[in-house]
């Protein structure tokens, strides 16, 4: 998700990379683990599970690079990551729809990062979010769950936001040249069509040594193929989005 934002925002757009899984892998890859670790919790996602009384801009950093900031995740907001999030309190989720609603206007696209779970960030992300990335890997574990993202987004429609969609169903990891994900593009494609992003993101080692060194793919070898990739699937992103963003934009939010 940082190499997407990353290359939309070296295009000119202003991004905001929302990290909400716990894991915290997006603010690591931008920021290192040390740093990451050293974040105090209400400097981070984790003050909005809190309920504490924060601006939501004020969470947010900017990063090295133009028109990317972050707002950073942090291993104390696992506590609130709950399973049946559906059954929990409201509460537990409003913070984080009213902060994104408030920053929405201040950046073309918010990125939100999630567990690859179903589970209460994820919950709160479809509940904020006008869109979903489904991330799918050519593979018979990759696709299995898709099934259970398309009850959940129903779910999230009926109670608490009517217009969440599907944006795009994303493959990655694809190495073309094997079989099996030659065949699991096409089943996927065969299944799902237009939801499926034209454009795959292949297993490149370009992408973990761009994490590597704290830098968004577009920023390191821009060049690439790996690269090249992100742009393409950027200008589809946008492109699924609809027009462009005028001087005071509304940010469309994306769950993946």
């Amino acid at each position: 998700m940082d190499h997407l934002g990353g290359t939309v925002a070296r295009q000119g757009r202003r991004v905001l990379l929302v990290d909400n899984d716990p894991q915290s892998s997006i603010t690591q890859g931008l920021i290192g683990p040390d740093a990451t670790a050293q974040l105090p919790p209400g400097e981070t996602i984790a003050a909005l599970y809190r309920g504490e009384p924060v601006y939501p801009a004020c969470l947010v950093r900017p990063t090295a690079f133009a028109n990317l900031d972050l707002l950073p995740g942090s291993e104390h907001a696992g506590e609130f990551n709950r399973p049946h999030p559906h059954a929990e309190p409201w509460e537990l989720q409003v913070s984080l729809v009213e902060a994104l609603e408030e920053l929405r206007r201040q950046y073309d696209l918010i990125l939100v990062d999630c567990p690859p779970t179903l589970q209460m960030a994820s919950w709160a992300a479809l509940a904020a979010s006008d869109g979903l990335i489904v991330p799918v890997q050519p593979e018979d574990y990759g696709s299995q769950g898709l099934a259970a993202v398309r009850r959940s987004i129903e779910l999230v429609r009926q109670t608490i936001n009517p217009r969440l969609r599907i944006v795009g169903l994303l493959i990655t990891m694809y190495q073309g040249r094997r079989a099996v994900h030659q065949l699991y593009e096409k089943t996927l494609r065969e299944l799902y069509g237009g939801e499926v992003f034209a454009t795959p993101i292949p297993h490149s080692a370009d992408i973990p040594e761009a994490t590597m060194l704290r830098k968004p793919i577009a920023w390191h070898k821009p060049r690439g193929a790996a690269a090249k990739a992100l742009e393409a699937l950027a200008a589809e992103l946008l492109a699924r989005l609809g027009p462009e963003p005028t001087s005071t934009p509304e940010a469309q939010e994306e769950a993946a």
